[in-house]
């Protein structure tokens, strides 16, 4: 069935829903998700890291991608992707003007490498945790992710509401391709 699973793809600043959601959407489908890579490596690392470990990330996101693909079935769902990974290793000021190419060649793949991008809205209450920042960086950060798919011509979807309301909405578009 590999090749006929898609990758879907949500993204969005931290605490908007997106690990809940792929999680949700993937027990609803009868499939698997792929959950934010960065996320283990930041707190192994206690944020603390330099561009390699940004290239790294992105490297293993994909491997993790790739690994999963043969035991999704139709669609793969995705917690993030190595544009976030880039944007989120300039704003934290860990990587700099000078982006490692293996970082790049990420971030320009993920115009076609999804079959749909899902952003998750900032409109759920904001979760405090011990690695995360503020609820103004995550409006911050939610205004930069818009910004970047925009620029770089990437078609999406914004989710808004419950799991529920945005599951709805992410299957009206899924059962619809």
């Amino acid at each position: 069935m590999a090749e006929l699973a898609q990758r879907v793809v949500f993204v969005g600043a931290e605490s908007t829903g997106k690990s809940t959601l792929s999680e949700y959407l993937a027990h609803a489908y009868g499939t698997v998700a792929v959950p934010e890579i960065g996320r283990f490596i930041w707190e192994e690392k206690q944020g603390r890291l330099d561009a390699a470990d940004y290239v790294e990330i992105a490297l293993k996101h994909r491997a993790a991608e790739d690994a999963a693909l043969p035991r999704a079935r139709r669609w793969l769902f995705v917690d993030t992707n190595a544009l976030t990974t880039l944007l989120l290793g300039l704003e934290f000021g860990q990587v700099t003007e000078a982006v490692p190419a293996e970082l790049l060649r990420c971030a320009e793949d993920c115009r076609t490498r999804y079959a749909h991008t899902f952003v998750c809205a900032d409109d759920i209450p904001y979760e405090t945790q011990e690695v995360r920042e503020n609820e103004a960086w995550r409006g911050r950060i939610q205004q930069l992710v818009l910004q970047d798919l925009d620029a770089r011509g990437i078609a999406y979807t914004v989710v808004r509401g419950s799991v529920e309301e945005r599951a709805a909405q992410v299957r009206r578009v899924l059962d619809a391709a």
